[in-house]
C-alpha cells in the first residue's frame, strides 16, 4: 500500500485512545518514512504524516501511553530515526518552499531532540550543523524561520525542565556549537550603526526578525537563570542600540513592538519568567557590566532624539492588527508606551547604581531624561488635560499592567532620591513626574483606598509590590512634610485645576498653617514610634496600651503650642476621615490590621514582621491628624 493510502487519521484516533494499530511497527515506520521521502505533491498527506510523527514522540515524552502502546511506538520511533534516517529527511524538508511543511518538519525535529536529550543527553549533529549553516547564510526564507523556531523550542524546553535536571550542561553544549553562527545572524539582521532602512525586503524579514527575537529571549533566560554565558548572550545587552534602531527601520509595526518588548524584558531581568523552571540567579559581575552597557546605549539614543522616532499607533495593536476604537476606551497602543517608559526608567536606575555614580559627585541628571519621557507621553495623548497632575502619568500609562506599574513606581523612588541627593532640593520634582508621594497617593486613590487590594498585592508573587511598599514606607517615615504637601497639591489640582509643582507653589496662609498642624507631631522626636515584633495578639494589645499611655503624655506636652494651631487642629479633626491625608492613613492602618490578623493566625505566606514595623511606625502620624 502506498503511503498516501494509509489511514493516518485512523492511527491518530488509536494514538489518542492509547492503542496501537494492527499493522507492525516496522510497517508503520516504513509508511511514514516513505511519505516523508516523496516529492511534495500531496501536501495534505505529508502534513498529516508529519503531525502524526510529532504526536507519537510527544506522547512518548509525556509518558502518557499504556505499556503495550509505549513499546510499539518506541519501536516505530527507533526505526524511523535509526535505520530509516528520518532526521536527514526532515532536515531536508526545512528548505521546502511550502511554509507549512517546513514548519511541521521543524516541530518533528524539535520534539525528537527534546526527547533524545531527556533519554541520552545528546542532540542531533545533523540538525545543529544545518542550523549553523542556515544562520550564517542569513537569507530570508522558510528554512531560516524554521531553524530559528526549532532552536528556540529546544532551548525553551530545556529551560522548562522537560529534558531533566542537568539543564546547565545541556544548554552549554547547545549554545557552544551554535554561538558564532547566532552572533553572525544577529549582525546580519540587526546592524547597530545603520541609519538607513534595512536593505532586504521588510515584509520578508518581519517574520524572521520576530522569530529571532524569541530566540534572543530564550538564550538570555539561559544566562539569567542558569549562568550559561557565551558571546552571543552578551550581544543582546552589549548591542542594545541595534534593537533600538528597529524602531526607525522599514519593518512592520509589530516587529518594532517585539524589539521594544525584548529590550524591556532584558532590562527588567524577566526573560523566561513565564515558563522557565528556575528562578533568576543573583547578578554576576559580568551581567552587571553588560547591563550597564545596555543602559548607556539606551540613554545615548534618547539624548540623540530616539523618543521622537518611536511609533505609537492610535489604537491598541494585537498580532499586527488594530483594535476598533469602538470596542474599548483605549485610544493608543499602551503596550508601546509602557515598554518605552520602563526601558528608560530601568536604564536610568542601572546608571545611577553603577560604581561611577555611587559615592561620587556625578553630574548625571535624571530630570532631563524624565522631562523627555514626559514630552513623549504628552505627544501621544497620555496626559489628555493640561491641568492634569504631572505625576499621574504612572497610573495613566500602567493602569492595565500591575507588575509594570509597581516596577516603575519602585524605580522612580530610587531616581527621586538620587536626584534629590545630587541637587539638595526636590524643587521641580512634580514637573518631571517623579514625586513618589504623589505616585503612592494616586495609586491608593485609583484603588478607592481599598486595603484588601493592597493585601492581594502583598500576597501575590506576580508583582514587586512588597518591595515597593517597604521602600515607600521608609521614605514616608523620613519625608513627612513632603507627603503633606503632595496631599494638598493633589487636592488643589482636583479642586482648582492647578498643575504646578507643590515644592515651588506659594500656598495660602490657611493651607500652610494646616500643613504645620498636621505635620508638627510627625517632626518631633518624642513621637517616634516604638517598633515591636508582635508574636501574639496579647503582646500586640500590651504594646498598644503602652502607645496609648505615651500618647497621653505627649498630649499634655502639646498643650504648650499656640492657640491658633490648636484651633486649626480641632477643625481638621472633624474632617480627617474625609480629606485625602486621612484616607491614605486609614487605608494603611486597615492594611496593618489585616496583615497582623493573618500573621497571628499563621495564614500569611511569609514573615511580615518588618512590614508590620513600618506600618506601625506611621500610626502616630495617623493619630496626629485624626
Amino acid at each position: 500500500m502506498h503511503a498516501s493510502g494509509l489511514d493516518f487519521q485512523g492511527i491518530f484516533r488509536l494514538l489518542r485512545a492509547g492503542s496501537a494499530p494492527s499493522l507492525s511497527s516496522e510497517e508503520l515506520a516504513g509508511r511514514i518514512s516513505s511519505c516523508v521521502s516523496q516529492t511534495v505533491t500531496h501536501t495534505d498527506v505529508m502534513c498529516l504524516c508529519l503531525t502524526l510523527t510529532e504526536s507519537i514522540i510527544s506522547r512518548l515524552t509525556a509518558q502518557s501511553l499504556p505499556q503495550d502502546a509505549t513499546i510499539f511506538y518506541e519501536d516505530v520511533t527507533r526505526r524511523l530515526f535509526g535505520e530509516m534516517n528520518l532526521m536527514a529527511k526532515l532536515v531536508t524538508l526545512l528548505s521546502c518552499q511550502d511554509q507549512l511543511v517546513s514548519h511541521l518538519s521543524a516541530k518533528c525535529i524539535s520534539v525528537y531532540i527534546i526527547n533524545d536529550i531527556r533519554i541520552t543527553g545528546g542532540s542531533s549533529w545533523k540538525w545543529r550543523h544545518t542550523c549553523a549553516e542556515v544562520f550564517e547564510k542569513s537569507a530570508a526564507s522558510s528554512e531560516l524561520d524554521s531553524c530559528v523556531w526549532s532552536l528556540t523550542a529546544v532551548i525553551k524546553a530545556v529551560l522548562r525542565g522537560d529534558t531533566g535536571q542537568n539543564q546547565r550542561d545541556v544548554l552549554t553544549k547547545l549554545l557552544s556549537g551554535l554561538d558564532s553562527s547566532i552572533a553572525y545572524l544577529f549582525t546580519n539582521l540587526l546592524t547597530a550603526d545603520t541609519q538607513e532602512p534595512h536593505k532586504r525586503e521588510p515584509v520578508k524579514l518581519s517574520k524572521t526578525m520576530c522569530e529571532f527575537f524569541d530566540l534572543l529571549e530564550v538564550i538570555s533566560a539561559a544566562r539569567l537563570r542558569f549562568g550559561v554565558c557565551s558571546s552571543v548572550q552578551r550581544v543582546v545587552l552589549v548591542e542594545s542600540r541595534a534593537l533600538l534602531h528597529v524602531a526607525r527601520a522599514e519593518v512592520e509595526y509589530f516587529v518594532k513592538k517585539r524589539a521594544l518588548l525584548l529590550l524591556k524584558r532584558s532590562l527588567l531581568r524577566r526573560a523566561g519568567e513565564d515558563w522557565a523552571s528556575a528562578e533568576a540567579q543573583c547578578e554576576d559581575h559580568g551581567l552587571t557590566e553588560d547591563a550597564l552597557i545596555m543602559a548607556d546605549g539606551v540613554l545615548q539614543e534618547v539624548t540623540a532624539g530616539w523618543l521622537k522616532e518611536v511609533p505609537v499607533k492610535a489604537q491598541a495593536s494585537f498580532f499586527g492588527g488594530n483594535c476598533d476604537a469602538s470596542l474599548g476606551e483605549t485610544q493608543k497602543d499602551d503596550v508601546i508606551l509602557r515598554a518605552v517608559s520602563l526601558i528608560l526608567l530601568k536604564s536610568l536606575e542601572i546608571n545611577i547604581q553603577s560604581p561611577r555614580c555611587k559615592g561620587s559627585q556625578s553630574d548625571f541628571e535624571v530630570c532631563g531624561y524624565l522631562t523627555e519621557l514626559m514630552s513623549f507621553l504628552q505627544r501621544h495623548g497620555t496626559l489628555m488635560s493640561p491641568d492634569a497632575h504631572s505625576c499621574s502619568w504612572v497610573s495613566a500609562v500602567f493602569a492595565e499592567q500591575d507588575d509594570d506599574m509597581m516596577e516603575s513606581a519602585k524605580t522612580l523612588i530610587g531616581l527621586y532620591l538620587y536626584q534629590k541627593s545630587s541637587s539638595s532640593s526636590d524643587s521641580g520634582v512634580c514637573v518631571w513626574g517623579c514625586n513618589p508621594h504623589c505616585h503612592f497617593i494616586l495609586l491608593l486613590r485609583s484603588l478607592s483606598f481599598d486595603h484588601s487590594v493592597l493585601l492581594d498585592f502583598l500576597i501575590s508573587s506576580e508583582t514587586c509590590f512588597l518591595e515597593y511598599c517597604v521602600r515607600y514606607l521608609k521614605l514616608l517615615r523620613e519625608e513627612r512634610a513632603a507627603f503633606c504637601r503632595s496631599c494638598r497639591h493633589i487636592e488643589d489640582c482636583d479642586g482648582a485645576g492647578r498643575g504646578t509643582d507643590p515644592s515651588v507653589q506659594a500656598p495660602s496662609a490657611v493651607s500652610e498653617t494646616l500643613d504645620v498642624a498636621s505635620c508638627t507631631r510627625w517632626s518631633t522626636g518624642t513621637d517616634a514610634p516604638r517598633l515591636v515584633d508582635y508574636g501574639s495578639s496579647d503582646e500586640s494589645e500590651e504594646a498598644e496600651e503602652h502607645a496609648s499611655d505615651r500618647n497621653s503624655g505627649n498630649t499634655a506636652a502639646d498643650c504648650s503650642r499656640t492657640r491658633s494651631v490648636m484651633e486649626l487642629e480641632q477643625v481638621q479633626t472633624g474632617h480627617a476621615s474625609d480629606c485625602l491625608l486621612g484616607k491614605v492613613f486609614e487605608c494603611l492602618m486597615d492594611l496593618r490590621t489585616a496583615v497582623k490578623r493573618l500573621h497571628n493566625r499563621g495564614l500569611f505566606p511569609y514573615n511580615p514582621t518588618s512590614l508590620l514595623k513600618l506600618l506601625s511606625s506611621i500610626e502616630p502620624q495617623r493619630n496626629a491628624v485624626s
